[in-house]
């Protein structure tokens, strides 16, 4: 994954509005791209000992891998109780990368009273702590949520411009993870290649060329793949299982399952449930 140069500036901006470190990381949550590029200034002091650098690396991690499992943007305070905030970095419905804001903390007085109590160990002494403690930009409560909005459209922006690639997945891979995440949806050639920005003949032939099967084939052999789970694991009907898996019509679900699996839904389900 790469960031064009134009990408620093955008953060820096957003940096300049909300005094938040704002950072962009790859799928392997490694940082690629930030502004400012080091820590603020509290932050940076409490992580010159080696076990808080951990703490803090185990919470971004866990924080990363729920935005992955959930897509959607995740806030929460640091052990140190100042805020950070993850978001995920779209490319055609596929998670290409992450947005991080974070290192500092709202304009309730509590909280700079609970900052200082979850950090005072990090400090040789309590002025050095107040002196710390100043330094985390305060943003007003109600103004988070708006920033996390803003950061989501960055985000989306950024996608759109091309000014964040994603090196290592190719158009057939984003069309996999495409069909992975929306197969219950109707999905033709003409949508498809509308949706990556392509012509039909490109769109087939890559994917066609990479995974040895066309993409008709391989989004019937998926729906397929998720309807014997649900026949196996589930009791509903297969009407609902068939609509569930993306067919339209459930007599041509009933055709395609047997042409697979050399029985009907109905006989496999007793089948495996013996």
């Amino acid at each position: 994954m790469q960031t064009k140069l134009n990408t620093l500036e955008i953060l820096k901006d957003f940096h300049k509005v909300t005094g938040a470190r704002i950072s962009i990381h790859d799928l392997d949550f490694n940082e690629i791209a930030a502004f400012p590029q080091t820590l603020l200034p509290f932050c940076r002091q409490v992580q010159l000992l080696e076990n808080v650098q951990n703490l803090c690396q185990i919470a971004d991690e866990r924080t990363f891998m729920h935005v992955k499992n959930t897509g959607k943007p995740y806030t929460y305070r640091c052990h140190c109780g100042l805020f950070e905030t993850v978001a995920p970095i779209y490319n055609y419905g596929t998670i290409i990368g992450y947005f991080m804001m974070g290192q500092i903390t709202d304009d309730q007085p509590n909280n700079i009273i609970n900052i200082k109590k979850l950090s005072s160990k990090y400090f040789s002494n309590k002025y050095e702590l107040e002196i710390a403690c100043n330094k985390i930009p305060k943003i007003k409560t109600e103004m988070i949520e708006s920033y996390i909005n803003i950061l989501e459209i960055i985000a989306e922006y950024l996608t759109q411009t091309n000014r964040v690639t994603d090196n290592e997945r190719d158009i057939a891979e984003s069309i996999r993870q495409y069909i992975h995440k929306f197969y219950s949806k109707k999905l033709s050639i003409d949508f498809l290649s509308e949706t990556f920005g392509c012509s039909r003949t490109t769109l087939m032939n890559t994917f066609q060329k990479k995974y040895g099967k066309t993409i008709g084939n391989y989004i019937t052999e998926y729906r397929l793949n998720k309807a014997e789970k649900m026949l196996i694991n589930s009791t509903q009907s297969i009407k609902t299982i068939a609509l569930d898996c993306g067919f339209s019509d459930q007599n041509y679900f009933v055709k395609v399952f047997k042409k697979y699996y050399s029985v009907s839904p109905s006989a496999y389900r007793k089948q495996r449930n013996l």
